[in-house]
This record gives C-alpha cells, sequence and structure tokens, in this order.
C-alpha cells in the first residue's frame, strides 16, 4: 500500500473526514464511501481507500494471497521430496549389489536424495542447489561411459531452473517477490478458477460427457466476470474459448450417439 497526493474531489468539497473531523476530506472509500484525509488515505492496486478498508483481506488481495502461500509447500516442493525419496532407495540398492562401477551412481543418488530433502524442508540453500542436481547427473554419467547422460538431463535442468523461477515457489522459502510477479501469480491460481476449468475441460472434450462439463463452468465462470470488482475478476477470452469447445465436443458425441441409435 501507498499513499499518494490527491486533491479534493467535488463530492469532498467542504467535507471534513470522519476520522479526524479538524481536517477537510480529500475524497471517499472506494469501498465503504467513507470521507478521508491525507493522514488515513490509502492506495491499493489503483483505488484509493480509508485506511480501515485499506488493510481488508479483499482489498488488499495480493497481499492476502501473500501472506496465504508464505512458507506453504507447493506442488513443486512435494514433487521434489518424492524424488528425493526414489532417489536415496536407488543409491542405497546401488550400494548393496556390491558393483564397484557404479559406485558413483549411487552415492550421488544419496547425494541428490539429501539436497531433495533439504528443498522439501524449505532449507534455503537448497533451492539453488537443486539446480546442480541433473548438473551432477549428466556429469556423474559421462564419467561412467554414459554418453546419453546429458541428453537425458536437459529436460530435468529446465525443469529446475523453472521450480527456481517459480513465484509460487519462492513464497514457500519466504522470499520476497516483486508486485508484477505476485500478480501474475495470483492471476494463475486465484483468478476465476471456473473459467480456467471450463477451458481446459474443453480442450478434452473429446472425452465422452467432458463437453457438458466444459460448457457448465465456462458458463459460470463467464457470468463471474466483472473486471471493476475487488479483486478484478477476468479471464472472459478463456471462458468464451471453453463455452466454444465444450459445445464442439457436446455436438460431437451427440452426432456420434444419433448416428450409432440410427445404425442398429
Amino acid at each position: 500500500m501507498n499513499a499518494q497526493p490527491l486533491s479534493n474531489t467535488p463530492d469532498a468539497e467542504g467535507s471534513r473526514c470522519n476520522a479526524h473531523p479538524d481536517h477537510p476530506a480529500l475524497g471517499t472509500c472506494a469501498r465503504c464511501g467513507t470521507f478521508y484525509c491525507e493522514q488515513d488515505r490509502w492506495v491499493v492496486n489503483g483505488k484509493t481507500y480509508c485506511e480501515a478498508c485499506s488493510v481488508r483481506p479483499e482489498v488488499d488481495y495480493l497481499e492476502g494471497f501473500r501472506l496465504k502461500y508464505w512458507g506453504k509447500r507447493d506442488a513443486w516442493s512435494w514433487l521434489v521430496g518424492f524424488g528425493a525419496v526414489v532417489n536415496v532407495i536407488s543409491g542405497l540398492a546401488i550400494f548393496a549389489s556390491g558393483e564397484p562401477s557404479v559406485m558413483p551412481v549411487g552415492l550421488f543418488g544419496l547425494l541428490a536424495g539429501v539436497v531433495g530433502a533439504c528443498f522439501w524442508l524449505g532449507i534455503p540453500w537448497a533451492r539453488t542447489a537443486l539446480i546442480g542436481v541433473p548438473i551432477g547427473s549428466m556429469v556423474v554419467g559421462m564419467l561412467t561411459g554414459d554418453p546419453t547422460s546429458v541428453g537425458r538431463g536437459i529436460v530435468p535442468l529446465l525443469v529446475t531452473i523453472a521450480i527456481y523461477r517459480d513465484t509460487r515457489n519462492k513464497l514457500f522459502f519466504k522470499l520476497e517477490v516483486s508486485p508484477e510477479a505476485l500478480k501474475k501469480a495470483w492471476d494463475l491460481y486465484m483468478n476465476n478458477t471456473m473459467a480456467r476449468a471450463g477451458v481446459m475441460l474443453g480442450v478434452l472434450s473429446f472425452a465422452p460427457g467432458v463437453g457438458v462439463l466444459a460448457l457448465i463452468c465456462s458458463i459460470i465462470g463467464l457470468r463471474r466476470v466483472d473486471p471493476n470488482a475487488t479483486p478484478p475478476i477476468g479471464r472472459k477470452g478463456q471462458a468464451i474459448a471453453g463455452i466454444i469447445l465444450g459445445a464442439l465436443g457436446t455436438l460431437a458425441w451427440g452426432a456420434f450417439a444419433l448416428s450409432m441409435m440410427f445404425n442398429q
């Protein structure tokens, strides 16, 4: 939140601040309509509020989103934690085999498991160390005579870089993120989830019955669109796309069912 200079609005001319009657009012709160003065005026996401409304979670929704996921494990952390278990089991199995030529692979598996476990626990150094796991895997593979290890390590390396840059994962590690990144993450995870579900189901509407679900979700999502709401509700384009895809899928399956009936 931040306060910005603001001249008196027409509806505040001659009025006094509700909280400070000895001060002239500069305007009215965008939420409750209360008159505010220069001492209790707050600008949140481009709108001006009184001090009481400015701290409400539906007003400062980006801060509410940040606090909701602050220090909370995301899907990436659970995936890395599962991979850590697999790496430890594989490493122990290799050591149990007693084959000297693959001992470096077993040792690296244990090391990768430790890094993954520390990542799952949210230990800060593991976030950077995770990027070194696929790099180390490629190096160990080359040293043990496996030339395909480099090719197989490219995708895991790209995934670990994506994890490192992911805003939701940064919140898990309690790292500060920019307002722009926070807004993008809010749009991805919180903004009109019905419309997003509708278009995703629409893509899958080649399966029987899914088109109907896509239509329902997309219609609900379209009805919810309100760019002037607080927080703003968007994804109108996705809702329309979901309706189109869902309708096409439903019509296709309806035509197929009718053709099967007439051919019997």
